[in-house]
């Protein structure tokens, strides 16, 4: 182990920066398409659990469709479903939260050079 009092690590944006790719020429058009391609990962993904729940508990002697739809949420789990909601509206909307953001923010090429040389010289 060493001596040296460990320093805090910079606290740097976690989004690609550069060009990205373009597949559509209309304004908009990818971005509405990252949002339908992760809305159709999430309900896969939901749908496959689901299944899997029904076919576990059935082999249990339980009738999980009647058990869903008798469940009445109380307000800890209302809470929790109002977070879980929101976290995914965050990974739905986060390309265009993403891009708004560069926009507001101008970056650029060069931003993104100096930052990158500020890290390296531990100026960050």
């Amino acid at each position: 182990m060493s001596d040296t009092p460990e320093l805090p690590r910079p606290e740097l944006a976690r989004t690609v920066r550069g060009k990205r790719p373009e597949f559509f020429a209309t304004e908009g058009v990818d971005e509405v398409l990252s949002m339908v391609l992760v809305l159709a990962q999430e309900l896969h993904v939901v749908r496959e659990r689901l299944d899997t729940a029904e076919r576990v508990m059935s082999r249990h002697g339980i009738d999980l469709a009647a058990e869903i739809e008798a469940l009445q949420p109380d307000d800890a789990l209302l809470r929790t479903r109002e977070q879980a909601l929101q976290d995914f509206y965050g990974r739905l909307f986060q390309f265009s939260r993403q891009r708004r953001s560069e926009l507001e923010h101008k970056y650029s090429d060069r931003t993104y050079r100096e930052t990158l040389d500020k890290v390296a010289t531990g100026d960050i």
